[in-house]
């Protein structure tokens, strides 16, 4: 209040950004960015004109004696800063500068207009950050905590906005020297007063509705209080309202009236107080402005002695912060109370309307409330229940110390979950589901409600159930067993479909059947030797078979007589030959046949039944021989399927009459190999060689020597080479061999002593000594000769056909 000077402080609203929307098109985006420029035009000019008006001094109403009583422009940029951000300081600060030069006719170049207007703005500013931010309130300002630091955070700004202004005013000659800290005091009081009587009005009953409607395609600072939407009056508050208003100007008039003293302002309290009290911050921040407008106006017609401007300054300031705290502690407990009432309402009517009986006792376990569940359930009357104990009422008297346990538990402060056995007011029993809480208040347990679910359909099904749980367990062991077998065969037979080699398929076996045929001690698989007149152990597992290793297949009943065959030692029954007898055990013995053709034997070993319940072991016996068998032909099938693929393969890439790898088998494996000494940074080199006038062999002795010459040739190749190294017939006398990891000059070694064999070989055919038998050999190397197979095989081709045409019988390298 009191200012003697009306430049005033502002601020700039930030202008936020406009939301965009994922999935919205370019149209729409470009219409909503339209709309929202619109309205933060509309928004900035309006502001604008309204904080010129607001400083006019018709409206700060500027008294006689050159000081004004309050400032509504700051309270107005302050609250749309706080709802909108403080971003709109600029604008303020320009229109503080533009009041100072039009309304007051202050120099361009003056400490006011270009200082302290600016600064006044800025300090506000910063007060709204902080607000929004950091001690973020609500700006309904509906709680106390939001209020005190309101009124700290704006006293404090009003404070440097008044040094500024007044170092302003001092700075431009305005006042003197000696004025300096009452025309301080003076703009502190006015801007202090606008803060917390128009802002505060403003903030809660006009800028949210201003934001709303203005700026709907924005997203402002949504504030949630308690503001109430209700607009409907009753006739007790029409009335209400009249007698406020009355007892406004009767405070007026006591205040101002032509026989008041200036001892007779204070009372202007209570009518604030009383809307405070009955209203709320709503209210009281209406009521604020009204008083505040209503003193201005009242200085403005009346003539007041200068000694009360300052204490009608303090006493606005001090009603307008004490109503503001008070209508803020009211509304906050107005809320309070409506939520407690709401959540009584809530419980009330959970606890009525809920299926479980629910009673609430206190620590002697006298009942306080039941509801009708309760009743229900126990078939007691209300008014036989309250003040009972609970424990007396539905224990039955062998339960009395678990019901005296739960009811100590509960006493101390824990929640007891348990299904236990109560009575019903006829005697009969109920299996309820207890949950027993303690109500704890200020630490201490005042008192506990107990939940009680009725259960006794759900025991009785239990009982009944037991009665079927043994057989079905039963039934659901064999199904799992009988499943399990289903899932190893089938992984089994996967297995050996995927399996590359006979021996790969062996330790598949020996490895499955261990899991699938769980009933035996040990087994082990017997397969055919190629000569069919024995069989040999190719997997084992258990304990380890009693009994040989190999045998003839006539050692067998299962092979005899193409079916399963058990074996009980040492009794004198029919047993296979190649059992122990000596050991006590049984022995099953499965034929695997495939395609026709017996492959071999499954060989299980079982402890004897000693139990003496002859048919749960014949049932066991029948049980293993079924899946033994199953297992058998599993087995047999893709063992004749893998010996199938191995011929099928061994044909694809063999030579039949030599036994060397094919032609095709080359080019796969030269690919191979040289990706290999590519990655591996190696050398390799690839040996072509001819059997020289190998037609004549053929023309003189015939082909079946032909034959013999090869057969001879693909001998030595083998015993010549490495294992690593790959020996092929790439057609007719012609022959390639690959040298991994060799350089071209190894290859030239073994090449020559290749040759060297070769022709100190003599072979004879049917008594007919044949002609020696000379080479031509042509040699290259990787990397050297080039960099893919069809390059080095035609480079070695070439080298072959040099060494023909230089004379035949020698060896040719690839030049680089």
């Amino acid at each position: 209040m009191l200012r003697t000077d009306t430049t005033a402080p502002t601020r700039t609203a930030p202008i936020t950004h406009f939301q965009r929307r994922s999935g919205t098109s370019w149209e729409s985006l470009i219409q909503s960015d339209s709309r929202a420029f619109l309205s933060h035009s509309i928004l900035c000019i309006s502001s604008f004109i309204l904080y010129m008006i607001l400083n006019w001094p018709g409206v700060i109403l500027i008294s006689r004696l050159g000081v004004t009583v309050w400032y509504p422009a700051v309270a107005f940029a302050f609250a749309l800063m706080l709802v909108f951000g403080p971003r709109y300081m600029p604008l303020f600060a320009i229109a503080g500068s533009a009041a100072g030069m039009l309304i007051y006719h202050q120099p361009l170049y003056s400490w006011g207009t270009l200082v302290g207007a600016p600064l006044g703005a800025l300090a506000y500013a910063v007060a709204a950050h902080l607000l929004r931010g950091p001690i973020k309130i609500d700006s309904s300002l509906g709680q106390r905590r939001d209020v005190m630091k309101y009124v700290l955070a704006t006293s404090i700004a009003a404070i440097f906005a008044a040094l500024t202004g007044a170092l302003c005013l001092w700075g431009d000659h305005s006042i003197h020297a000696n004025e300096f800290w009452s025309t301080t005091l003076d703009w502190y009081i006015g801007d202090t007063i606008g803060l917390l009587s128009v802002a505060p009005f403003l903030l809660i009953h006009v800028l949210p509705w201003v934001s709303k409607q203005t700026l709907s395609s924005e997203t402002p600072r949504q504030d949630s209080g308690p503001t109430k939407t209700n607009t409907g009056f009753t006739y007790f508050q029409i009335l209400e309202i009249i007698g406020q208003v009355a007892a406004f100007v009767g405070v007026f008039w006591i205040m101002f009236g032509a026989s008041a003293s200036d001892q007779l302002i204070y009372p202007v309290f209570l009518p604030i107080i009383w809307i405070a009290m009955r209203q709320g911050i709503r209210g009281a921040v209406t009521g604020l402005l009204g008083l505040n407008f209503g003193v201005v106006v009242s200085l403005r017609l009346l003539s007041v002695p200068a000694n009360v401007f300052t204490k009608l300054g303090l006493l606005m300031l001090a009603v307008s912060a004490t109503g503001l705290i008070l209508g803020s502690a009211v509304s906050e407990r107005q809320r309070i109370a409506d939520d407690l009432k709401g959540r009584t309402i809530f419980l009330n009517s959970l606890i009525e309307n809920s299926p479980f009986g629910i009673v609430v006792q206190d620590r002697k376990g006298a009942i306080q409330l039941c509801n009708q569940a309760f009743t229900n359930l126990f078939q007691f009357k209300p008014s036989e229940i309250i003040g009972q104990n609970l424990e007396d009422l539905v224990a039955p008297a062998d339960l009395g110390p678990e019901a005296k346990r739960i009811a100590s538990e509960v006493n101390s402060g824990e929640a007891v979950h348990s299904c236990v056995l109560r009575v019903r007011k006829d005697g009969l029993p109920v299996h309820v589901e207890l949950h027993a809480l303690p109500l704890i208040k200020d630490g201490k347990v005042e008192s506990g409600y107990v939940i009680y679910k009725d259960i006794s359909e759900q025991v009785k099904a239990a009982d009944d159930a037991k009665g079927h749980q043994a057989e079905m367990n039963r039934w659901v062991e064999e199904l799992q067993l009988r499943n399990m077998q289903i899932t190893l065969l089938n992984e089994m037979g996967e297995l050996l479909q995927c399996a590359k080699s006979s021996e790969e398929a062996y330790d598949v076996v020996g490895q499955t059947a261990q899991k699938l045929l769980t009933g035996v001690s040990s087994g082990a698989l017997f397969i055919h030797k190629s000569s069919r007149h024995s069989l040999k152990m190719a997997a084992s597992w258990g304990s380890g078979c009693a009994g040989e290793s190999s045998f003839a297949p006539g050692d067998c009943w299962s092979i005899r007589k193409g079916q399963p065959h058990w074996s009980e030692c040492p009794t004198r029954s029919i047993n296979c030959a190649h059992v122990n007898n000596s050991i006590a055990a049984n022995y099953l013995c499965v034929p695997m046949v495939a395609h026709g053709e017996t492959l071999g034997i499954l060989h299980l070993q079982c402890h004897p039944d000693t139990a003496g319940d002859a048919e749960a072991a014949q049932k066991s016996q029948d049980s293993l021989k079924r899946l033994a068998v199953a297992a058998a032909s599993q087995i047999a099938l893709s063992l004749a399927n893998l010996h199938l693929r191995e011929t099928l393969r061994e044909q694809a890439i063999r030579d039949p009459l030599t036994g060397l790898f094919n032609r095709r088998f080359l080019q796969e494996s030269l690919d191979k190999e040289l990706q290999r000494a590519k990655r591996k940074g190696r050398s390799l080199a690839i040996i072509f060689l001819d059997i020289d006038h190998f037609k004549q062999f053929n023309d003189i002795f015939g082909h079946d020597a032909g034959d013999s010459v090869l057969q001879s040739m693909a001998h030595i190749f083998q015993s010549q080479f490495r294992a690593e190294d790959l020996i092929c017939r790439y057609g007719g006398e012609e022959f390639a061999i690959i040298l991994p990891e060799s350089s071209i000059q190894d290859a030239a070694n073994r090449g020559e002593a290749l040759r060297l064999a070769a022709k100190d070989l003599r072979l004879v055919h049917h008594g007919v000594v044949l002609d020696p038998v000379t080479i031509s050999i042509g040699i290259v190397g990787f990397p050297d000769h080039g960099g893919t197979s069809q390059a080095l095989l035609e480079r070695a081709d070439k080298c072959l056909y040099q060494s023909k045409a230089d004379g035949r019988d020698r060896l040719t390298l690839a030049s680089i």
